[in-house]
């Protein structure tokens, strides 16, 4: 890391650059980034899926990196400090750092794919008492001293069936023709992938968790679609649709001078100023909105949420069999963090309709369960050798839908502060399972509810709890989130998770995650619209970790209620053979 610092910072030096600005992001701002884009990675050893960092040219003032309150612990662990300082925070720190530095740091340089218009308006207003110039690059300098970089893989794309989508393309393409016309505009940029997945009902692979074609298109009020990608897949696919047309990225520019005289709509928050400075160059009209394609796409219909019921459960089964072979084989003393992550992929990949993991398995075992979100490498990975607490966050996509759970397992004896906090965790998350909510709630509204039984004892997570969750899209679909600043209203057939959690640094960490459909509640001798939260997670609970006389009746009853749930809907998987295994679901769902 500290060779790569050093060439990029001669770089800059020679073309007198005083700051580089480097996102953690692609083109796309997408959480998920191919491992040959994973530049903040590179130049600062941060493996995190959120930061930012100020790379400094200029002696006096040292480099430095951005994270939330989830990547702390991983920021110290992976950033040398002697080349970084670190600070809690997104991208308005980085604005206040750069303003604080502004007589230091006269010259920053961006690149225009990696900064949205409205990131950079924000920037502008803070920094516009200074005399600091901010220059667009038309190469990222971080590639030109990256020289062994992975390949990159061109992945197939595939269509995914009405059976699965509940809906055609153009029924798709039909809604978002009556939005462009509402706004009396000609074309809207839809510059988002699980967006143009969603529109064309398509998946693609290039990514490694995320079943998405890194492709944009461009959407006429006409109906006609032109698809912006790398992939030649796409041709193949669509090859007898003549209202979808193929070019690379780089005619992008040519494109949009044909078309002077028409409106465009545009999303600030995801549109990089690379073609902004393309839609300025050619002088055409644009207005502002937010991406219509998100709202269609987080509001489930009823085959997508029929979906999820069926990957739930077909995942569900696949972690009991995990569940059940952990704890056959944790007393040898020879598991490790990387083992039990590969052995769920291993029964995962039996199903035929299993696609990928959603996202890489957070497997962590004692101390490194308290990295919220902890990476395993061969470094770090562990052996379960000892009394503690293993905490397994997974996920994966199958062709009906896609799931998110976190379960927190007990190896050995556990002490009386572990049971504790885990019960207090178990607390918030009965609170946001059991709410019910008028149609009108914000995420920010509910989110203390998972918070107050860990608030009565000093305690509190620094992390949201809860998330969107795309359908065999982003496990993590915005911008639907519970959380203490979340402005997203909760809407029925939403899916969201319920994660709450607590985390003892350098002991052990604790989570529970099950996820939700939003859905009607219907109260008696009431005409008001209320909602509450319809389980899809089927893995069984800690038992051994809750202590119930922390709990009320009324969690009492939602826990043993839970636990049937999981048995009747599990115990269907189970052949009659395979009794051991009915057993032990038997006994991981034992009423408390």
């Amino acid at each position: 890391m500290e060779k790569n610092l050093k060439l990029l910072t001669e770089k800059m030096k020679s073309r007198k650059w005083d700051a580089f600005l480097v996102p953690r992001c692609d083109m796309f701002s997408g959480e998920e980034v191919p491992e040959n884009e994973e530049r903040l990675k590179f130049i600062t050893n941060f493996s995190g899926s959120a930061g930012y960092a100020i790379i400094s040219a200029k002696s006096e003032l040292k480099s430095a990196i951005f994270s939330d309150g989830r990547y702390q612990l991983q920021l110290k662990k992976e950033v040398n400090s002697k080349c970084f300082n670190t600070f809690n925070g997104g991208f308005k720190e980085v604005c206040l750092f750069l303003n604080n530095n502004k007589n230091i740091l006269k010259k920053v340089v961006i690149d225009p794919w990696l900064l949205t218009l409205s990131e950079y308006k924000f920037l502008q207003n803070i920094m516009k008492d200074t005399n600091t110039s901010f220059e667009f690059i038309n190469k990222n300098v971080i590639d030109e001293v990256w020289l062994n970089k992975p390949l990159k893989i061109d992945n197939k794309i595939f269509k995914l069936p009405i059976k699965y989508t509940g809906e055609t393309v153009n029924s798709k393409i039909n809604r978002l023709k009556k939005v462009i016309e509402n706004y009396n505009c000609d074309f809207y940029i839809l510059f988002n992938p699980t967006g143009l997945s969603w529109l064309l009902n398509i998946r693609g692979r290039d990514l490694k968790h995320t079943p998405i074609s890194r492709s944009f298109c461009i959407v006429s009020k006409q109906k006609e679609i032109h698809v912006f990608t790398n992939n030649n897949n796409f041709q193949k696919i669509f090859k007898k649709d003549k209202d979808i047309q193929f070019s690379n990225y780089e005619y992008l520019s040519t494109f949009l001078e044909k078309y002077k005289n028409k409106n465009f709509m545009i999303d600030s928050k995801v549109l990089p100023m690379r073609i902004f400075n393309y839609l300025e160059k050619n002088e055409l009209k644009f207005k502002y909105i937010s991406c219509p394609v998100d709202q269609f796409k987080t509001n489930k219909n009823s085959c997508e949420l029929k979906g999820f019921k069926n990957a739930h459960l077909k995942d569900g089964f696949a972690i009991l069999k995990l569940l059940f072979w952990f704890e056959k084989n944790v007393y040898f003393k020879n598991l490790t963090e990387m083992k039990v992550s590969q052995k769920l992929l291993e029964i995962r990949s039996l199903e035929k309709t299993f696609v990928c993991e959603s996202f890489s398995t957070i497997s962590a075992f004692g101390s490194n369960g308290a990295i919220i979100h902890y990476k395993v490498d061969n470094s770090s990975n562990k052996t379960i050798d000892r009394d503690g607490l293993y905490l397994i966050d997974t996920g994966a996509h199958y062709l009906d839908g896609t799931t998110d759970t976190t379960r927190t397992l007990l190896v050995g004896k556990a002490d009386t502060e572990m049971i504790e906090n885990y019960t207090l965790v178990l607390k918030g998350h009965i609170a946001i399972a059991s709410a019910v909510f008028p149609n009108v709630t914000k995420g920010r509204d509910i989110d203390a509810l998972a918070r107050l039984a860990l608030w009565s004892k000093g305690k509190d997570y620094a992390h949201g709890t809860g998330h969107g969750v795309g359908s065999v899209l982003s496990v993590h679909e915005g911008p639907i989130s519970i959380s203490k600043t979340s402005e997203c209203v909760i809407e029925n057939g939403m899916v969201i998770s319920n994660e709450p959690g607590y985390y003892r640094n350098g002991k052990y960490g604790i989570r529970i995650e099950n996820l939700e459909v939003v859905s009607k509640h219907n109260l008696k001798k009431s005409k008001n619209f209320f909602l509450h939260f319809e389980n899809l997670t089927r893995v069984p609970l800690e038992l051994k970790l809750i202590n119930k006389k922390m709990l009320t009746k009324f969690e009492i009853d939602w826990v043993n209620e839970y636990h049937q749930k999981v048995f009747k809907d599990l115990s269907k998987f189970i052949e009659t053979d395979y009794e051991e295994l009915l057993f032990f679901l038997q006994r991981k769902t034992t009423p408390i």
